[in-house]
């Protein structure tokens, strides 16, 4: 399920029934399988002839659809916006037949995110051909200090940015999540020291990853590309090993975006990480 739970209550008026509309999609976008309206319900927290209203309406509209056994999930529509959203960003178009070429050298997962609303956004993904493989999707949020791109995005963003973007306590999403804040500065700084960050079981059980960041025509952090896999078949030392191919893929994709720069670039005092 998705780890952000729109807020309902701060919505007032009549943008309620949209809200309560895009809730309804909100929760079928992260769901793994289709739902019934009871369940829509009572995970939302609303009540029934209210979730029948809005869902007659979204699948009217073809956002959402239903089986004949009753259950509904996501519509054609959705999947044209997403489309339609993710030609907008042309890093994800100038990466993919990098990342393939990454996911071939590694046989494992290839994400590339940025930073959207505070956290990590994968906008492009290319699987391991391997059957058993990392969770994250393309249109999923994960948070900052805890995964490889996440990091990556913090290491090469000025201290007041990273001051900004961490002001919330530091979640502990395993056991090995860095929530201390003067620990994970430390580590972000070894990241810049090395040019490539490690998330080692740091977000996901049994996952490891290596990510390394993409620079746009100014100099400034725009996306991070990771190599993820699970870590009983990625170890430390494969992770340190695949951390400088990383690098080097980021720096190509870097120089795709206008960067003319060098693979070991360090975020200048008043480098700014644009929130989308």
């Amino acid at each position: 399920m998705s780890e952000t739970r729109m807020d309902l209550s701060s919505i007032s008026g009549s943008a309620k029934g949209l809200a309560k509309g895009i809730a309804v999609v909100d929760l079928l976008a992260s769901s793994p399988r289709p739902l019934r309206l009871s369940s829509l319900g009572e995970i939302l927290g609303l009540p029934h002839a209210t979730v029948v209203r809005l869902v007659d309406v979204l699948v009217r509209l073809d956002v959402v659809r239903v089986d004949d056994r009753g259950v509904y999930g996501l519509g054609p529509r959705v999947a044209a916006w997403g489309q339609a959203f993710l030609a907008e960003l042309d890093i994800a178009r100038l990466a993919f037949d990098l990342m393939e070429a990454l996911v071939a050298e590694t046989n494992e997962t290839c994400f590339l995110g940025v930073l959207d609303r505070g956290s990590v956004l994968y906008v492009a993904a290319v699987s391991s051909p391997q059957p058993v493989r990392p969770a994250a999707t393309v249109g999923s949020r994960n948070p900052l200090h805890s995964t490889g791109i996440g990091k990556c995005l913090l290491a090469w963003s000025s201290e007041a940015r990273r001051d900004e973007l961490l002001s919330d306590p530091l979640e502990a999403r395993t056991a090995k999540t860095i929530t201390d804040r003067d620990e994970l500065t430390r580590e972000l700084e070894h990241s810049l020291e090395r040019g490539y960050v490690i998330d080692d079981i740091e977000n996901e059980e049994g996952v490891r990853c290596v990510a390394a960041p993409v620079f746009d025509h100014l100099g400034e952090v725009t996306a991070a590309l990771s190599v993820s896999a699970p870590a009983y078949r990625f170890s430390r030392a494969d992770v340190e090993r695949y951390g400088p191919r990383a690098v080097a893929i980021a720096h190509e994709l870097s120089a795709r975006a206008g960067f003319r720069g060098s693979p070991s670039h360090t975020p200048t005092p008043d480098t700014d990480l644009e929130v989308r």
